[in-house]
């Protein structure tokens, strides 16, 4: 029985800078060009999304809020604003689980306009309960009301519009205020 010798490797590995890449186009694999641009003006600012009533949709909303203001060169005001956006977000998650909640952010006059809606009633049938509602909502946005005076801007629950129900809770900082506010918290 002759065993069969098992003939050497000739063939020499290429260096990895030669092998075909595992993606079908080399571009893939190289990072994709910065684009140099100036941001866009502040005045431009007009961005409105949903997320889901859930708890990852604070950092979902902070993020695309994030990426809003430094489009528009308005990182300054960065802190205050995404904790705004974070607040009025957990309350909304809080008052409607697993349903849609509506943020927008605008940019009117000098000050960053931020609306969180959620399909929670304003009002309720019983006048005590619209009450209650009302004071848990309050309750749980104390920090948002500390953010806000801070950045002497105001904030507040509106009735919905004729063609809507549930609840919108605004919130409108200065850019003055909410830089003077972001400059004390380091």
């Amino acid at each position: 029985m002759s065993r069969k010798r098992a003939l050497p490797n000739t063939q020499t590995p290429q260096p990895r800078s030669r092998r075909m890449p595992i993606g079908l186009c080399p571009l893939i694999l190289q990072p994709a060009p910065k684009a140099a641009h100036p941001p866009l003006p502040p005045e431009k600012l007009a961005y409105s999304f949903t997320v889901p009533g859930e708890p990852e949709a604070v950092g979902i909303a902070r993020d695309n809020a994030r990426t809003s203001l430094r489009a528009h060169g308005l990182k300054d005001i960065e802190v205050p604003a995404l904790q705004i956006v974070g607040e009025l977000t957990a309350a909304a998650a809080h008052f409607a689980p697993s349903q849609s909640l509506y943020i927008s952010l605008r940019w009117r006059e000098g000050s960053l306009r931020t609306i969180v809606w959620d399909p929670h009633p304003r009002t309720h049938h019983d006048p005590d309960d619209t009450r209650t509602c009302v004071s848990h909502r309050t309750r749980l946005l104390l920090l948002l009301g500390c953010v806000v005076r801070e950045c002497e801007g105001t904030w507040g629950l509106s009735e919905p519009g004729e063609t809507s129900e549930g609840t919108r809770v605004w919130a409108d900082i200065p850019r003055a205020g909410a830089t003077s506010y972001a400059l004390r918290q380091f």
